[in-house]
């Protein structure tokens, strides 16, 4: 019989799962509490959560949710970092940190609705490109073409003035107009 805080915490996962882009699934043996809070508060700004969760209960909600490719990556002790608003952000940060703590082994991650298998997950989700990088692009893409007919009109206006000022040369009109 399932406990109250047991449907409680399939019910939290099943929502963070339901909004999250991506969810990568580390290993965390070894990782001291002020390193997990490293990692948050490195990841927390950027949209992201880092949790340790139950293997069992990450399954149901993963399956409740449409996610359940994930179960390969869960046994042993789990964290899942939740990424809601950039994926690619929430990788590179996590990344980074563990660069630098060294003791987070990842077993795989949901990139959308296509799980990423292996250590080579973390890197998979950090090579998207982030929000910003996206929407620079864009901006970019629609900024060429404007760009373009800025020039084109630029020239153009620049023809009729040279073409209105060669009329008043020819007419001898360069005295007169001064």
């Amino acid at each position: 019989m399932p406990t109250q805080r047991k449907i409680d915490s399939v019910a939290e996962l099943t929502e963070k799962m339901s909004r999250m882009q991506a969810v990568i699934v580390a290993d965390y043996r070894g990782i001291t509490v002020e390193e997990i809070t490293k990692v948050r508060n490195k990841i927390r700004p950027l949209g992201g959560e880092f949790i340790i969760a139950k293997n069992t209960l990450a399954l149901i909600a993963a399956k409740a949710t449409g996610f359940a490719a994930i179960e390969p990556a869960l046994y042993g002790p789990t964290a899942l970092c939740f990424a809601y608003t950039d994926a690619a952000a929430v990788a590179k940060a996590v990344k980074e940190v563990n660069a630098e703590i060294k003791k987070l082994s990842f077993r795989g991650a949901m990139l959308g609705n296509t799980y990423i298998g292996g250590e080579q997950a973390l890197e998979v989700v950090a090579s998207v490109p982030t929000r910003q990088e996206i929407l620079a692009q864009i901006v970019g893409t629609i900024d060429a073409p404007v760009s373009g007919i800025v020039g084109v009109l630029n020239s153009a206006a620049t023809g009729v003035v040279y073409a209105v000022q060669g009329r008043i040369d020819k007419l001898g009109g360069d005295d007169k107009a001064a």
